[in-house]
């Protein structure tokens, strides 16, 4: 009768230890978020953005001539605008009104449009003489650093509208990439 009862023991042991097998962890999830006193939530879908702003020729700022090739851009001309969302959700009857500020690093010729990530730094590659400019929906600019007009929120979820753009900031403008970030802050009325 013992030897039965250790056998079965002795049997159980052995499947709980060829079953941790099958729990083994091939990964790690990591969950990040904060909880906030806000009238509303941030979509995780608009909490980390990727804006592709396309492959722009430098013709659109202004004319490319000789050999090499020397543009002579034109100070303030656009490439066309991306289009972007920030989704808000969950707004309370408290939301009433939201503006959204942009930071990041400023141009150094208009400190108003967002720098480019390693602009004119030689040996880097990167396009020098344009920079990044906000606008809302209407393409009404917002300068880096200045909350934008006021969007007027309703209950539930809303999204506020935005695009950005190239901008000339010198009349010569160099190729190569373009990019940059920018962090957003939401304010509520």
């Amino acid at each position: 009768m013992q030897k039965t009862v250790f056998v079965k023991l002795a049997t159980l042991a052995v499947a709980g230890m060829l079953s941790q097998g099958a729990f083994a962890a091939d990964g790690t999830v990591n969950f990040t978020g904060e909880i906030v006193d806000a009238p509303c939530s941030i979509s995780p879908n608009s909490q980390n953005l990727t804006v592709p702003l396309g492959k722009v020729s430098r013709t659109v700022f202004g004319t490319v001539t000789g050999t090499p090739p020397v543009s002579t851009a034109t100070i303030g001309k656009k490439s066309t605008p991306a289009n972007f969302t920030i989704d808000l959700l969950g707004c309370g009857a408290t939301a009433k009104g939201a503006t959204v500020t942009f930071s990041g690093t400023a141009d150094l010729d208009d400190p108003s449009y967002l720098r480019l990530a390693n602009a004119g730094q030689v040996g880097v590659g990167a396009a020098s003489g344009v920079a990044i400019e906000l606008g809302d929906s209407a393409g009404t600019k917002i300068a880096l650093g200045s909350p934008s007009g006021e969007y007027v929120l309703g209950l539930g979820d809303n999204s506020l509208k935005f695009q950005a753009a190239y901008v000339a900031t010198k009349t010569a403008v160099t190729v190569g990439p373009a990019n940059s970030v920018a962090q957003f802050t939401v304010a509520y009325k």
